[in-house]
This record gives C-alpha cells, sequence and structure tokens, in this order.
C-alpha cells in the first residue's frame, strides 16, 4: 500500500508540474480571443464578425455558426453568455430571435430545421483505478476498469418558436457485458418547456416539467467544471433514514431533475426564481408539495463580469404510509429544509466556485422523529489555459450526523485536453482526505466525452 501510496504522490506531483507550466506558457501570451455577444453586435443575427466558424457542431453551435467556447469555457461548464442564453429561452441574449432564424409557412408558423434542435452526447471512462476497492482474503486492493462506457445522451433543445423554448435529455446508460454500467435503465433526464418574456418583460419567465430546483444558484450541482464527478454537497436526499429509504415515499435529491414548475426574472443585476415541486414522481403520493427559491446578484460588464452572488433554498416534506387503508396505520412525515449560500468569481479565463449547504430533517427515519443535521461544503477552480487546455480543482465535503455512510471529503485535481471544441479528454486524480476505517481510498480516472 506504501507504493500505491507514493505511486499516487508522484502522479499528483507530475499533474501540477504538468499543469503549472502550461499555465506559464499561455501566461506569457495573448488571451485567446472571446466572443461575448452582445444586441449591439448582434442586430438582426446575420454572419457575426470577428466570430470564426464553429469547430463544435452541437445544435446550438450549427444553427448560429459559433464556436462552443462562445457560452462555453471547457463544456459543459458556461460562462457568462451562455448563462444569458439560457436564462433567455435559448435565444441570443437581449434579443427575441426565436423566430428569425426558422423558415416561415405563415404568420402563425414557424418551423426549426431538424438539426438545430437536435444533438448527442456520449461519455466514456477509458481507464479507472479505485485504491481499497477489493477486499481479497482479508487485504485491501486496488480495482481496475477498462473501457467503460458511460452513457450516450439524445437531447432535443433549443427555441420552439419565439420566447417559447425546450429542454429534453434521454439517456442510454452504458452496457458492459450484458448488465447497464450505471445500473439503470434508458431513461429521460431532463424534460423542460418554457415560456420566456412574458408581458415583454424580463421580470416574467415560467419553467415547468423535470428540472433542477437550483438551477440558478452560483453552485448548481450541474454543467460541471469536472464533468465525469458530481458534487457531494448537492447530492443531499431526504428520509434516508427510512429503512435505506424503502419507506419513504417521495424521497428527493436537492440536485436531480424533478416534476416542478418555476416562475423566474432577471435584468443585467438581479436575478429571483420560486417554485414548487412534487417531489420524486409526477404523481405524488402525499398531500405535500416542496417549495424552492433563488436570489442572485450579479456583475453584468467588466473585468468581473458573470461574477455572482446567490442564495437558495427550499423547504418541504416526505411521508410514508399516506395510502394506508388500516386504521392502525397513520402516515408520518418528515419535514426538511435546506439553505445555501454560494459565490461565482470570474476573471479574464479564472472561473471560482464556493457553496455552503445546510439541511435539518425532523422525521429523518419516517418513524420516530429522529433529526438530523447535514452539512456541505464545495469549491471549485478551473482556468482556461487556452483553447485546447483547461485545468480545475475541486473540494467536496459533506458531514451528516446520522448517516456516516453518505458523508464525502475528497479533493479532485482534473486537467483536459480538447482536439476539438467539442471534444474533451480529461485525467482527474481525486484523493479522499479523511482516512476510513481501511485507509483513504483514491481514484485515478480518464474520461472522454464528446458532443455533436
Amino acid at each position: 500500500m506504501r507504493r500505491v501510496y507514493s505511486g499516487f504522490l508522484i502522479s499528483v506531483v507530475i499533474l501540477t508540474f504538468f499543469a503549472t507550466s502550461i499555465s506559464i506558457r499561455w501566461y506569457q501570451q495573448q488571451c485567446p480571443a472571446r466572443a461575448y455577444i452582445t444586441a449591439e453586435a448582434f442586430p438582426a443575427l446575420p454572419d457575426p464578425i470577428g466570430i470564426r466558424s464553429a469547430e463544435a457542431v452541437s445544435q446550438w453551435a450549427r444553427k448560429y455558426n459559433l464556436p462552443c467556447q462562445t457560452c462555453h469555457t471547457a463544456f459543459p461548464r458556461l460562462n457568462q453568455t451562455g448563462e444569458q442564453f439560457a436564462k433567455n429561452g435559448y435565444q441570443m441574449p437581449a434579443t427575441q430571435d426565436g423566430d428569425e432564424t426558422k423558415t416561415e409557412v405563415n404568420e402563425q408558423t414557424f418551423i426549426d430545421k431538424v438539426s438545430n434542435l437536435f444533438g448527442f452526447r456520449i461519455s466514456f471512462t477509458p481507464v479507472e483505478v479505485t485504491t481499497k476497492a477489493l477486499n481479497i482474503d482479508g487485504n485491501s486492493k486496488l480495482r481496475y476498469n477498462f473501457g467503460v462506457g458511460n452513457w450516450l445522451q439524445f437531447f432535443v433543445a433549443g427555441s420552439i418558436f419565439k420566447n417559447a423554448s425546450i429542454f429534453t435529455e434521454f439517456e442510454i446508460p452504458g452496457i458492459n457485458g450484458t448488465t447497464y454500467s450505471a445500473g439503470g435503465v434508458p431513461h429521460i433526464n431532463w424534460f423542460t418547456l418554457g415560456y420566456h418574456n412574458l408581458f415583454k418583460s424580463t421580470w416574467a419567465n415560467l419553467r415547468m416539467g423535470n428540472l433542477s430546483m437550483m438551477n440558478w444558484h452560483a453552485q448548481t450541482g450541474r454543467l460541471r467544471m469536472i464533468p465525469n464527478i458530481n458534487v457531494a454537497a448537492t447530492n443531499a436526499r431526504t428520509s434516508l433514514g427510512a429503512g435505506a429509504a424503502a419507506a419513504a415515499e417521495d424521497q428527493i435529491r436537492f440536485g436531480s431533475p424533478l416534476p416542478s414548475l418555476e416562475l423566474y426574472g432577471y435584468n443585467k443585476w438581479f436575478l429571483y426564481s420560486m417554485g414548487v415541486s412534487n417531489g420524486a414522481r409526477l404523481t405524488d403520493a402525499n398531500q405535500y408539495k416542496n417549495f424552492f427559491g433563488t436570489l442572485r446578484w450579479e456583475i453584468p460588464e467588466g473585468p468581473l463580469a458573470g461574477s455572482a452572488i446567490s442564495g437558495w433554498g427550499v423547504w418541504g416534506r416526505d411521508s410514508a404510509n399516506s395510502g394506508a387503508e388500516t386504521p392502525a396505520v397513520t402516515q408520518t412525515r418528515n419535514t426538511f429544509y435546506s439553505a445555501s449560500g454560494g459565490a461565482n468569481l470570474r476573471w479574464k479565463d479564472l472561473d471560482v466556485i464556493g457553496a455552503y449547504f445546510y439541511t435539518k430533517e425532523r422525521n429523518y427515519d419516517l418513524a420516530t422523529n429522529l433529526r438530523n443535521t447535514r452539512h456541505g461544503f464545495t469549491g471549485q477552480a478551473g482556468y482556461l489555459l487556452g483553447p485546447r487546455w483547461f485545468a480545475a480543482l475541486q473540494y467536496d465535503y459533506v458531514k451528516d450526523a446520522q448517516n456516516s455512510g453518505d458523508e464525502f471529503h475528497k479533493v479532485s485535481q482534473h486537467v483536459t485536453y480538447m482536439p476539438r471544441e467539442n471534444m474533451r479528454i480529461g485525467f482527474t486524480v481525486r484523493e479522499e482526505v479523511a482516512a476510513r476505517a481501511t485507509g483513504r481510498q483514491h481514484e485515478f480516472l480518464l474520461n472522454i466525452r464528446a458532443m455533436f
């Protein structure tokens, strides 16, 4: 095991040296040109002047003939323009161009090209090494996995017509032998319909469907800097003490897509959102709903453009025995709430996120009124070294008062090479900070993903 740990330290040193060398090399050069879109730059959105032809081939790159780094640093992480594009219903910021690139059949009908709406994503893990993952004759051993196909995603997204948008994501988990490597089946993740600029105001936008309750928070858990690892603090789930959640009728995970209805609005400096969610199911098993909201302040221009401070919260209830027909069996409920404060600093090609999450549950096991408290902290820092290189660092900490198995404490280091803007080849080292009974567990991950 000492050899394994020494090998790990050597890998970290090499990775750090590699990233530092590239940083110095690119720091000495002029920063790559950025495509920050404004209404003045694209009054009617013809062929944009000064923007090179798109290397990426996802649907919006095809539609607008723009490179992926117009909206992304290293995809899927959005930059300021990408966030504005999403707020505006997948229309260029400060415009309502949802009809302008479509074919006009008549005054009431505009039809888009299918290629402007349809895209694919794919993710592979050619090499995955985890220390202390196997127990062989009482000894902890390394686990090696090779050639893992993680998933293939089909997504339909964009403007249906002016100020109406759709985003759907259908995922097929990779197959390893005869079983799905992700332990799941083909399923829909995100399925959202939006109406935007209602009453001709950016202060009124409506989204509905399977959506994230923390979509506008500084730390959403989605569209991550290191895409092949999760943000542990956003994975918090309710009623984990309910017999491995078997009794929980409507258990939710805060960062996952949930059937919801959301109203949001924004201007250059502020954003608000408020919404209601059924919970984990489209048809609710109980009479309760979950309520969530976000307040966000951001800097619209200048050297810190896109930087933001936000607060997010959710309040709701989970239950058990709601459908019981026997008088002796009564409904039990778990009232919970979670709150988070976060900040995102953007400066040139530097992108830093920090957020704290606090969660409280009043009947954690849906039986004995067991209280539970969870603390989570996450930090991320990413730097676009150049058009082809991106480096990132992530810190995850979760402390759960009742469920030690859900605790998490790791530091992750990552470097990505992009032969094209729509393909990432990333190497990630994850080091466990707090030792478990068998010692610290570390991960070495090589991940390839592309969108086309």
